[in-house]
């Protein structure tokens, strides 16, 4: 096989991997910021409710 086809063919298999990568990466700290705004407002809202 010629020596570019491999090239080629590991460049495009990394650069997917690290699409995936990044997009997993986005995906989970949407997550953690969702997780911290429902803890802010649990915590404000415990706080209204303090005589």
């Amino acid at each position: 096989m010629n020596w570019l086809a491999i090239v080629l063919i590991v460049f495009v298999a990394f650069s997917w991997r690290m699409t995936l990568a990044l997009c997993r990466a986005a995906r989970l700290g949407d997550e953690m910021a969702a997780r911290l705004a429902d803890e802010r407002r649990a915590a404000q809202q415990r706080e209204e409710d303090r005589p």
